[in-house]
């Protein structure tokens, strides 16, 4: 009989990684996307393989779990939902859409651990079961805002101590040089990491809501001051050595330094709670075979679509017509060409007061390929700098104009854009994402990036904006 009960015990401890690997086995395109961010060791996600296995650890910790009766409607609720998430996944699976893809993950983790073992048990473990969310990339997203967020401060303490130097949006040019505030300096990283181990400190340390919520505030405002005053550092060692110091050329080591300096004392003074060990074993009865099959049954729906649907790839590249207006055919590059990726056709024309246009058209070979490609940002922001942007609805269509200034320099460039994804427009790469879905369901597999541009080197730019605004509303 205890040979017996050890037996359940074990069973009951490993039955939630079951439901793990289940998820794994059947997600596994998604899973291999996710992994290849995840060996990027000087990325953003290079510590989510650490941080998992911490959270399986932890998992194996508040075991062993039984499954915990409910009533049978709970049970159909929590069937549907796993359908339709299921469903969710093949449909942004097939169209690409790979942040929501990797996303729908959590909630098919929540629902299938509740089907397995019960709503209240899965409730006793909502905290551990978020920790993973810190090894998705969602948090790419932040990196413009952050890179935005520590030029002004950094800027602003460069000013305080009255150094010699031009501040231009990300860009700080010293009497020796210039210190650019890129894509890997806005602290992302950072700010991830202590998120997460403030996250880890609270749940390990008993905190509830209020608690959580103040320890990871506390935790994302360490990491960004970590990176501030790296980058605060760096101006100062650039400056009182003429740009000479190998810290300029490899600052990788020095940065992880200031961040343990700042946070770890942080962690060493985190209050700490007595912890009430999760009730976990709610009464209930080990998980069975059947309802392990049943939910297996319950996560391939959307597996089995994306083997059986198959989507079209041999749409042709549409033609448009560019109205009456004076476009002709052209070889030269737009004044500030955009960095998009390799298309498989591009047109190039000019226009009386050289108004320039690109026609970039896109078109998927292969099932894998997406139809709406990653497209960061179009110009070089160690050179160029976004003085203004905004939508307008011109022709029918909305096109994005932005307005671009030379750093140090005079040089302007007025761009229009828009996309047309399987013949529905729009002027973002946000909606252009969603506009996939009716794209791919209608058949219409193309996309198409609009790039209008022309030089103004006026202060004032509004007859070159109305003139391109005009050209806009000629192309259909």
């Amino acid at each position: 009989m205890e040979v017996k009960l050890q037996k359940q015990d074990v069973w009951q401890r490993v039955a939630p990684f079951m439901v793990i690997a289940i998820i794994v086995a059947i997600y596994l395109p998604t899973f291999v996307g996710l992994s290849a961010q995840w060996t990027q060791w000087d990325e953003s996600l290079s510590h989510a393989y650490p941080l998992l296995l911490w959270f399986l650890v932890l998992l194996y910790k508040v075991g062993p779990l039984c499954h915990a009766r409910q009533n049978l409607w709970i049970d159909l609720l929590l069937a549907i939902g796993l359908v339709v998430v299921s469903i969710c996944w093949f449909l942004f699976n097939t169209i690409q859409i790979k942040i929501l893809e990797q996303l729908i993950l959590l909630p098919l983790l929540f629902l299938a651990l509740a089907f397995a073992f019960g709503v209240k048990t899965l409730w006793q473990l909502r905290f551990l079961l978020l920790m993973p969310v810190f090894a998705l990339p969602i948090w790419d997203y932040l990196n413009n805002a952050l890179v935005e967020l520590a030029s002004a401060v950094v800027g602003e303490m460069v000013r305080m101590i009255r150094i010699p130097a031009l501040i231009d949006g990300s860009s700080i040019f010293i009497p020796s040089g210039h210190i650019m505030i890129a894509d890997g300096c806005s602290g992302l990283r950072y700010l991830i990491i202590s998120l997460a181990l403030g996250y880890t400190i609270s749940y390990l340390n008993g905190y509830r809501e209020k608690g959580l919520m103040l320890s990871l505030l506390i935790a994302g405002a360490l990491g960004l001051l970590a990176n501030w005053i790296r980058i605060f550092v760096l101006i100062l060692v650039g400056y009182y050595t003429e740009m000479q110091s190998s810290l300029m050329e490899d600052h990788e080591t020095f940065g992880w330094i200031v961040f343990a300096l700042i946070c770890f004392p942080a962690i060493y003074f985190a209050p700490v709670i007595k912890r009430v060990q999760a009730t976990t074993g709610v009464a209930g009865e080990s998980l069975g075979f059947k309802r392990v099959l049943l939910l297996t049954l319950l996560l391939m729906p959307g597996f089995l679509m994306g083997k059986l649907v198959a989507a079209t790839n041999d749409t042709t590249a549409p033609t448009y017509s560019l109205g009456d207006i004076g476009f002709v055919s052209h070889t030269s590059s737009l004044p500030l060409p955009p960095s998009l990726p390799a298309a498989r056709l591009t047109r190039k024309f000019i226009a009386p007061n050289n108004i320039y246009l690109q026609i970039n058209q896109y078109i998927p070979q292969t099932p894998r390929d997406r139809l709406v490609p990653y497209i960061a940002r179009q110009y070089d922001s160690q050179f160029w700098l976004q003085e203004s942007v905004k939508v307008i609805v011109v022709g029918g269509k909305k096109v994005r104009v932005e307005q671009l200034r030379q750093k140090s320099g005079l040089k302007r460039v007025i761009q229009a854009q828009w996309f047309d994804v399987g013949g529905y427009t729009t002027a973002t790469v946000a909606q252009a994402k969603l506009l996939q879905i009716p794209a791919v369901l209608s058949g219409k597999q193309y996309f198409s990036v609009f790039t209008l541009q022309a030089e103004c080197m006026q202060l004032d730019c509004d007859k070159t904006l109305q003139s391109l605004l005009h050209f806009s509303e000629s192309i259909q």
